[in-house]
């Protein structure tokens, strides 16, 4: 989480400064529709927007990875990561390392199958809640140790998490304090929730990342149970719907380009590329929140110490500065992004996000024969700063058996 809600009032101005400042409210009150990349790139052409003596919008790719990048700057939210340093950041970076989450590919590999089988008798499938949502709760839970009894409650409580990334602009006809509100309740269930269950590993113990936690010692130094309830609330409330907005992006991408899904079923190692071009034409974060914790230069723009910059991540990620055909998709040709942050606050969770969307990416080209769209067009979650989509139904040919290989390159 980057921020909870909060109201913008403008700085006086005309002119060229009231367009770029009306373009940005639209854009943060979801006046763009399903596809908000024309304002985006409107707004980045206008250079930073000040919306405030203390708060700025960056757009370019120079400004916002130079922001992200910046030491010391901090996520704007009372749920930022609980382990932005120190020895909390090293236990969970252990837990997230490349090894670690390379031997859960044999459990998302069968977990995909699982929901394929699960729809094949139906001939279609609803990519959202037969693939993105259920498959990042079920890893999340086996790596927390989790009962798979409880994925529909925290399903619940993790999407009343993502509306308090939005900022929202004075005026907007709502201030989102019901779904301040909704979301303040989740996170005191989910601490309430998380806090018992570490109290049971502490009892009874257990292999999994909650009790591993609890039982590290760096430095001789070991978690307290407080740290590790609220290390284990964060990672599934940051790292269960980006994952499965991501995951249903690609599934999207695939079908917008057709010759992908060949390209994957032929070469399962090319589902990488597909994943890192989705992350940076489509991402699932398009806005985070960062204060400076000091006077700035970024690229020639001074930030005095304190302002919150609101990057535009989707905008930077189709700045022409790094492509010339900064809005195609391109697998091939993917330009480097910053979808998972940059610097001392990048994703914990990117290596397993990665993991999950290419598996889906490859059982989806190698099962479902024939996929495409089915009647009526994909629906977006209405959000700013998480973008994912609703619903995306899936009409099939048939689906292939289980029984067909894994490559050994896929995922």
């Amino acid at each position: 989480m980057e921020s909870g809600p909060s109201t913008v009032h403008l700085l006086p101005g005309n002119g060229l400064d009231d367009e770029a400042r009306g373009l940005v409210l639209r854009f943060l009150d979801g006046g763009v529709g399903s596809d908000p990349y024309p304002v985006l790139n409107r707004i980045r052409q206008a250079g930073p927007v000040w919306l405030r003596d203390d708060l700025v919008v960056l757009s370019s790719r120079a400004h916002c990875e130079a922001a992200l990048r910046a030491t010391g700057n901090a996520p704007v939210s009372t749920g930022a990561c609980p382990v932005s340093a120190g020895r909390l950041r090293r236990a969970a970076d252990r837990a997230f390392s490349a090894d670690a989450v390379a031997d859960l590919a044999p459990l998302v590999r069968r977990l995909v199958d699982d929901r394929l089988d699960s729809v094949a008798a139906r001939g279609r499938l609803e990519a959202v809640s037969d693939l993105a949502h259920p498959l990042p709760m079920a890893v999340l839970s086996h790596l927390l140790g989790l009962p798979s009894s409880d994925a529909q409650w925290l399903h619940r409580r993790a999407m009343a998490l993502s509306p308090a990334l939005d900022l929202r602009p004075a005026g907007a006809g709502t201030d989102g304090s019901a779904d301040l509100a909704e979301c303040r309740q989740a996170e005191t269930e989910l601490e309430a929730y998380f806090a018992e269950a570490v109290e049971h590993r502490r009892r009874a113990g257990g292999d999994d990342l909650l009790s591993r936690l609890i039982r590290v010692d760096d430095d001789g130094e070991r978690l307290t149970d407080a740290e590790a309830a609220s290390l284990g609330r964060f990672l599934l409330g940051a790292g269960y719907e980006t994952t499965a907005a991501l995951v249903s992006g690609s599934v999207l991408a695939l079908l917008r380009a057709p010759h992908e899904i060949d390209t994957v079923r032929k070469d399962p190692g090319h589902a990488r590329h597909v994943v890192e071009e989705t992350l940076r034409l489509d991402p699932p974060v398009q806005v985070v929140q960062r204060r400076a914790s000091a006077d700035l230069d970024l690229c020639g723009t001074p930030v005095p110490g304190g302002t919150v910059m609101v990057l535009l991540l989707a905008a930077a990620h189709r700045d022409p500065a790094l492509s010339p055909s900064p809005d195609v998709f391109a697998p091939d040709d993917a330009s480097p992004h910053l979808a998972f942050g940059a610097g001392g606050h990048h994703c914990l969770g990117a290596p397993l996000a990665r993991l999950i969307a290419r598996t889906v990416l490859v059982r989806f080209a190698q099962r479902v024969l024939g996929p495409r769209f089915a009647l009526g067009s994909p629906s977006y979650r209405p959000a700013t700063a998480l973008r994912g989509l609703r619903a995306l139904w899936v009409d099939a040919d048939g689906f292939a058996g289980r029984d067909l290989p894994w490559s050994a390159t896929a995922a």
